[in-house]
């Protein structure tokens, strides 16, 4: 980089040229004026200053379009969690739904087993009762039966004894027959022994009788008493039967209360499980939704931080387009400045002949390449200039370290040709063809809409590419007789290019901020 000064004649012509940016900060006046040196020194105090103000601003830009890169990112990632975390909040209101009828399900099915369990238990003891009615019907059956016996063998005795007493009564009866023939044999003499005789045998008539009716009545009774005996013994079977199977069947109730108990518990622990799980599924939807609330503020921030910093790039690059207006001398930027105009240049000389020689070189009929993918296309004069134009490029591309491009494009962002590393051919893998395959193409990204709309000098602008590299891409507008063609641009790293071409001594100390 030259450090020579320039000398004008005069320091009004010097102001004047300044004010057309024909001459730098960094230029003299020839002149014998005592104002000569002050102004001098101011010039080279305001160099100082835009210099500063210049680099500050770019890296502003750079920092600005890495955060804007960021921005993106965040914002594309915030709005993937919004919406997540609105999908998630659905699902999580449909799961605590879903978690209170499951609650007010277990918690009604525990209740209605709690209320059968009673009854059961009610049922156990009304059934514990009945066993204990059972076996005192039992025990008293038995009783019953040694009762009926002991009265069988009474009324048989009571038969037996009758059957006596009317063999009895029939031997008197015949004593008094006998008795009473004798008296008769006897006479007057035995007239009262006759009288007793007849009584006696009339009273054994009567004892017979009713001996007899005993007798008929004890066998009666003695038969009543042995169907009797008979069907207590029945019953008393039955009913050590009955015993049997009610204590059994107690038994089997009792186990069926005791593990129904037991499932009642653990029913409970279930409804006191599920109610936790209700609780905490209606908390968790809760903070969902918070989630989702924050998610939503969130995206809505990051948008707007996102239109933030494209203010602040686009501030800063109004600035830059201001400061470059201003040429300082003797900075990096200036000599970047001075290969784009230099590129301006040549590329005009290029389509002010290809003009000449009756090409239409402001031709807008993009005609489509057959089967190029990403789309290419030919215009009237591309074939004519492509070599020659990418010539031109190459070599400018080949003064600018640490460049990636120097293109250009007309009004629409088309590109005649491009630099020979991305001028390959095609393959057929869109994705190969699209990172190496770029000439003749239409670029309509914001940048080179940017550069087309540029009315001024020289315009920077910053950003990121997808590959992490921070790129910033300078242009001026290129004009063919006073009409509007389109633009160059240069694209490089711009703080790699800015150590490789100033020496550590001439960057000033606000140059120095370390990029991140």
């Amino acid at each position: 980089m030259s450090k020579m000064r320039g000398r004008t004649l005069g320091l009004g012509r010097l102001i004047r040229q300044l004010r057309r940016g024909r001459a730098t900060l960094n230029d003299r006046a020839w002149t014998l004026s005592p104002l000569a040196l002050p102004v001098g020194r101011f010039l080279g105090a305001l160099r100082e200053r835009f210099v500063v103000m210049r680099q500050s601003s770019i890296r502003i830009a750079i920092n600005a379009a890495r955060l804007q890169a960021h921005t993106q990112a965040c914002e594309t990632m915030a709005d993937a969690q919004a919406r997540e975390a609105e999908s998630l909040s659905a699902q999580g209101t449909q799961i605590a739904g879903l978690s209170q009828q499951t609650n007010d399900i277990v918690a009604g099915a525990a209740g209605v087993f709690r209320a059968q369990l009673g009854g059961l238990r009610a049922t156990q003891d009304q059934l514990a009762d009945l066993q204990k009615r059972v076996t005192r019907v039992a025990t008293q059956m038995e009783s019953f039966a040694e009762v009926i016996t002991q009265l069988s063998r009474r009324a048989r005795s009571v038969e037996d004894t009758s059957r006596l007493i009317k063999d009895i009564a029939l031997q008197t009866h015949l004593l008094a027959l006998n008795a009473g023939v004798e008296a008769a044999r006897a006479g007057e003499a035995g007239r009262g022994f006759a009288v007793v005789a007849s009584e006696v045998g009339k009273l054994a008539e009567r004892v017979n009788a009713a001996t007899g009716e005993i007798v008929q009545q004890t066998g009666e009774i003695l038969g009543l008493v042995s169907d009797t005996e008979q069907q207590s013994q029945s019953i008393h079977a039955d009913m050590r039967v009955s015993d049997r199977l009610v204590d059994d069947f107690a038994g089997q109730f009792d186990g069926l209360v005791r593990e129904l108990g037991s499932v009642g518990a653990q029913l409970d622990g279930v409804a006191d499980h599920v109610a936790q799980v209700n609780q905490t599924n209606q908390d968790m939807s809760q903070s969902i939704g918070l989630i989702a609330d924050h998610s939503a503020i969130l995206r809505q921030r990051m948008q707007s931080m996102r239109e933030q910093v494209h203010g602040v790039r686009t501030q800063t690059e109004s600035l830059q387009e201001m400061l470059a207006a201003w040429r300082t001398g003797a900075t990096p930027f200036d000599d970047l400045a001075a290969c784009l105009e230099q590129l301006r240049d040549r590329c005009a000389g290029l389509l002010r002949q290809a003009r000449a020689d009756g090409l239409d070189v402001f031709d807008k009929a993009y005609r489509q390449i057959p089967g190029s993918q990403p789309p290419r296309y030919h215009v009237a004069y591309d074939r004519a200039i492509d070599q020659t134009l990418q010539g031109i490029l190459d070599a400018v591309l080949d003064q600018v370290p640490h460049g990636y491009y120097a293109i250009l494009v007309d009004m629409n962002g088309y590109a005649p040709t491009h630099n020979r590393r991305y001028a390959g051919q095609p393959t057929g893998d869109i994705a190969h063809d699209t990172l190496h395959v770029r000439d003749k193409r239409l670029f309509d990204d914001a940048i080179s809409r940017g550069a087309i709309a540029n009315r001024g000098g020289v315009l920077c602008q910053t950003y990121m590419r997808d590959t992490g590299e921070i790129i910033t891409d300078v242009s001026v507008p290129v004009d063919l007789d006073g009409a509007r063609w389109g633009a160059v641009r240069i694209g490089l790293d711009y703080l790699q290019f800015e150590q490789a071409v100033s020496p550590p001594a001439e960057v000033p100390a606000a140059a120095q901020l370390a990029s991140p």
